[in-house]
């Protein structure tokens, strides 16, 4: 078995090199509606590095050697591994932020379009 991770920050980014080169288009409606499930979910993750950043204070667990094993192991869970739970946190954190890029390109552009669309027909408005 292996322990292979699909690599989503190089998925997100395909896809938003997709979308500069027009191959791919989001609804702005839809882009808007997932942008803030993201938004929320950032939130959420944030939340979670911020509780999780005090279990890397190392805390005295006592002289026995099994004492220090396990305080070091529960140490690695939480820090100084490339599995430990701040880097997966600051993972998903680059593939949220990742993707809300892809999302907010379609509102983004809609509401450019739409202010020169607006200064376009002003200038051709005779003035009152």
């Amino acid at each position: 078995m292996t322990d292979s991770q699909p690599n989503l920050i190089a998925h997100w980014q395909e896809l938003n090199a997709q979308a500069d080169a027009g191959t791919i288009t989001i609804p702005p409606d839809v882009a808007r509606r997932c942008d803030a499930a993201c938004v929320t979910y950032l939130s959420h993750l944030n939340d979670m590095k911020r509780k999780a950043s005090v279990l890397n204070e190392a805390k005295v667990w006592g002289d026995l050697k099994s004492a220090q094993d396990l305080q070091a192991k529960f140490l690695s869970l939480a820090t100084g591994t490339d599995r430990s739970l701040d880097i997966i946190l600051q993972q998903h954190i680059d593939v949220i932020e990742s993707m809300r890029m892809l999302f907010r390109r379609y509102f983004q552009q809609t509401s450019d379009t739409d202010e020169r669309t607006s200064a376009n027909i002003t200038a051709l408005t005779p003035e009152n």
